[in-house]
């Protein structure tokens, strides 16, 4: 039973895709795997999966019966998530009063889509995605649910692993504004390369007909000026700048999103650790630098999903880290090469780089070697259960 909970929270990890599933069954050993991060779900979906596993467990391994399961269980999901769907757009049809709003990008979505609640619930009634539900069920289960005749405003992020996915979220929701936080690697292992996730996020653009409530990045890998968009957004919708301002210089980032907080004197943490991606961690890097004549350290498990330039992009990391940090702690087995192997580069200095694995408990270690005052950079510290 302990193994079939396991299969079953590895397959939630990988949002059911059964490819995803067995090719990682092959690469690892399942007995390592722990709940950690995180923890399963019990679900409809996992429940019936459990259930079918059971009685296919008599006729096969426990991994290829949660497989089997998952297989047998797609039908019956799809149809009640297209169900959803259509239940929702009925619902939209006689809410016609929201301002619809599709926020999507390789990164940035929850930053962004918070700070724009945020500056519009000055005027408006705003509903928005919570916490990190960018998918189409998860938006259409939300909006069942939530959504009243009171809502003024509809802020919906949207996520993707696919081509076709964005639009058929834009399909649900049919947006009169848009915005691309940015267009990078992140789950470039999927998409396949650059020019895919481009295309992906670009098919928001066909759905916003005014394309002065069009934002986003002219070239990969530039962030979009969130100030300047969300400006423009509240200006359209009636705002004045000068509340628009003064709302902007209140937001606080969400949770785990280069968060700065101060546990002591001479003590503080920058949190940003939710996931990586370069740009975010360069940004990271700067607020880091700016704790001149602190105690400097970064841990990091780097970053995931980016295909064949996961070693190189990660190597990157580890070298720009060792630039600014007086000691680097690498994370985990995932990226313990690309990572060492950038920041032993740099040359000179006084620098500590150690690694740890993942399950090690390295608050007391860390501490121990604290030289106060002292700035710890958490940068996606702790990778998802199903990377060691």
């Amino acid at each position: 039973m302990k193994k079939i909970k396991k299969l079953l929270y590895l397959l939630q990890l990988e949002e059911y895709d059964i490819g995803r599933y067995f090719a990682w069954l092959e690469k690892n050993d399942i007995n390592r795997f722990e709940e950690r991060k995180s923890s399963l779900k019990w679900t409809a979906r996992i429940c019936s999966i459990f259930a079918l596993t059971i009685l296919l467990s008599a006729f096969s391994s426990r991994e290829k019966a949660v497989g089997d399961a998952n297989k047998l269980a797609i039908p019956l999901f799809s149809f009640l998530e297209e169900a959803s769907v259509l239940l929702t757009k009925i619902k939209l049809s006689f809410y016609p009063k929201p301002i619809r709003i599709i926020i999507t990008g390789s990164y940035g979505k929850t930053t962004f889509k918070e700070m724009l609640a945020w500056v519009l619930q000055g005027k408006y009634v705003v509903l928005s995605t919570s916490g990190n539900i960018n998918t189409r069920i998860g938006i259409a289960q939300m909006i069942l649910k939530k959504l009243h005749k009171k809502h003024e405003v509809l802020i919906v992020e949207a996520g993707a692993y696919k081509k076709g996915e964005i639009k058929e979220i834009c399909e649900l929701i049919k947006p009169t504004i848009g915005a691309i936080t940015v267009i990078g690697w992140m789950h470039l292992e999927r998409f396949g390369t650059m020019e895919n996730i481009r295309k992906t996020k670009m098919e928001l653009a066909d759905f916003v007909k005014d394309k002065k409530n069009f934002f986003y990045p002219k070239e990969n890998h530039k962030f979009i000026n969130f100030e300047e968009a969300i400006t423009e957004i509240g200006k359209s919708l009636g705002m004045a700048e000068g509340e628009i301002d003064k709302r902007l210089r209140n937001f606080v980032p969400p949770k785990n999103r280069l968060r700065e907080k101060k546990i002591r004197e001479n003590l503080a943490i920058i949190e940003d650790d939710y996931n990586s991606n370069p740009l975010g961690f360069e940004k990271a890097l700067t607020v880091l630098a700016g704790y001149k004549k602190w105690q400097r350290i970064v841990v990091t498990a780097g970053m995931i999903e980016l295909g064949e330039k996961q070693f190189e992009l990660n190597c990157k990391l580890g070298e720009e880290a060792a630039k600014v940090a007086d000691m680097v702690v690498v994370v985990g087995e995932t990226n313990k090469d690309a990572l060492l192997a950038g920041a032993n580069k740099v040359k000179g200095g006084k620098r500590q780089i150690v690694w740890w694995p993942k399950d090690k408990n390295t608050d007391p270690e860390i501490s121990s070697l604290f030289r106060p005052p002292t700035v710890i950079l958490k940068e996606n510290d702790f990778l998802p259960d199903n990377y060691f």
